[in-house]
């Protein structure tokens, strides 16, 4: 996913034209994402400060200041205008705190392929007013789906067709299965896994996971657990005594860092990322998570923050008596018949591994920058194959006891500020009145998605090698073909 405006663009506006005047109770998504693209076209102030009256919420004029709204469009049309607008989508995400509500607006400059999925936060209480931007992604094409079910064949050859268009398009390539219970339903591999050689993806193609391996760092404590060599609710201090601000870390459980509300600071800045792509050994990064220490109190806000799972990779050797990696080569891979997955060097010629690409500015693609081999917060490679022997092995209990994924999939954040579903080492979505879980991953050149649905018992698997809009567009819309929602 591409970011052009990144979160802190607040911007919204006041003000009611002749042309544009609406009761409140008659304002729609789709009649905010038509004001917002217009607004955008224009170039007269005036319509500027019109158009703001009826779409946005009067807190945000007076937090943000009319002179500031009106040279936020004055930029927005330099960089954007003219657009065509598409649609607008609003969702509703359940908060302990209340409904949060979030507009996607779809329009696309004038001569570009790519469309831009501008993204509002709007407000809680009715009719709704856009409170303020978030950001602004690249997306390949806003696009009506089939409405049949993902296991009729007009479905699938909808899907098929729609990766053919995205790779003939937007450049897109990738990999992707959809299961059901034993049977395939979908599979396709399709684009370059080494532009120079010219080497294409197959089914043997592995790809990097990044953060999708947190699931299992995550498996491998809940092992542990079972094998009576730790608890969830042990202290961080037992494994790490001299861990910073001590009074924090004893109050720091092991079940706090799966679930990411430990308030321990992400080490990946901008400032250690330098010395990070040097790093030869993962074990090298603990200082920076002692650097860097707590951004809250444990247990009081949801924070992603990989420094979690490099601490609990640390405890998985402490409690195991083995290296990271060989205990999850035995005791994760191994059992689950993923034969094919590991945690490999990336500069391994002998293996079949997807470069990462990032565009190179001039429409085509450069090797992105990639650390030499992944660690307990992600990393590892796989293909679909081998993430369905996962899901199986799961199912199964040939890993974890079903008690045990029962808990991992629950909800540990529930109740805690800036709450974003999650349990231990999987994400919770709930689509179409679906309950799912899994993991996704995203970083230079890396794009993955493991998406489980228990009740209709199918997996979902993506890969992708590129820092490419269009493969948030198949995720996307392919989770919508299985969930029903349209």
């Amino acid at each position: 996913m591409k970011f052009r405006y990144l979160l802190g663009l607040l911007f919204l506006f006041p003000g009611l034209s002749a042309g544009c005047q609406n009761k409140i109770g008659e304002i729609t998504p789709d009649y905010i994402g038509r004001q917002f693209v217009a607004a955008i076209n224009t170039a007269d102030p005036a319509d500027w400060e019109a158009i703001a009256g009826v779409v946005h919420s009067p807190a945000s004029v007076e937090k943000n200041g009319m002179d500031r709204l009106v040279a936020m469009f004055q930029r927005m049309h330099g960089n954007y205008a003219p657009m065509e607008y598409h649609h607008a989508e609003q969702l509703v995400f359940p908060k302990p705190d209340g409904d949060s509500y979030i507009l996607h607006v779809y329009a696309r400059k004038q001569g570009e392929v790519m469309w831009s999925d501008f993204q509002f936060r709007l407000d809680p209480s009715p009719p709704h007013l856009i409170s303020n931007l978030v950001f602004v992604a690249e997306v390949a094409e806003p696009i009506a789906l089939p409405n049949g079910s993902i296991e009729q064949q007009e479905t699938l050859d909808w899907l098929n067709g729609y990766i053919e268009k995205m790779e003939r398009e937007n450049d897109l390539s990738g990999s992707i299965l959809i299961a059901r219970g034993g049977r395939v339903l979908f599979e396709k591999y399709w684009g370059l896994a080494d532009i120079e050689s010219g080497r294409k993806i197959n089914a043997g193609t592995l790809f990097g996971m990044a953060s999708g391996s947190k699931m299992f760092t995550a498996i491998a404590i809940m092992q542990l657990q079972e094998q009576g060599k730790l608890k969830l609710s042990d202290p961080l201090t037992k494994y790490f005594p001299d861990f910073p601000h001590k009074e924090w870390a004893g109050r720091t459980t092991l079940q706090h860092l799966l679930s990411h509300t430990s308030g321990i600071a992400e080490y990946w800045t901008k400032e250690n990322e330098p010395a990070m792509l040097a790093f030869d050994d993962w074990h090298q990064f603990l200082p920076l998570i002692y650097k860097e220490g707590f951004q809250f109190e444990p247990g009081t806000e949801s924070g992603y923050s990989n420094s979690n799972y490099m601490l609990l990779g640390a405890i998985v050797e402490k409690t195991s008596g083995q290296d990271y990696y060989t205990y999850m080569e035995e005791h994760i891979l191994k059992k689950a018949g993923m034969s094919q997955s590991g945690w490999f060097n990336f500069s391994d010629e002998k293996l079949p591994l997807a470069v990462p690409y990032a565009r190179d500015g001039k429409g085509g693609w450069t090797a992105a920058k990639h650390f030499k081999k992944g660690s307990p917060a992600g990393g590892c490679y796989s293909n679909p194959a081998d993430m369905w022997q996962f899901l199986k092995a799961l199912k199964t209990n040939q890993l974890i006891s079903a008690a045990s994924l029962n808990d991992m999939t629950t909800d540990k954040t529930a109740g805690v500020k800036d709450a974003q579903p999650y349990g231990l080492g999987f994400i919770l979505e709930q689509h179409a009145q679906e309950p799912t879980f899994g993991h996704g991953g995203i970083t230079g050149g890396v794009n993955f998605e493991f998406r489980y649905f228990p009740q209709q018992d199918i997996l979902l698997v993506v890969f992708n090698n590129q820092n490419n809009g269009a493969y948030d567009d198949l995720k996307r819309n392919t989770v919508k073909l299985i969930s029903g929602e349209r």
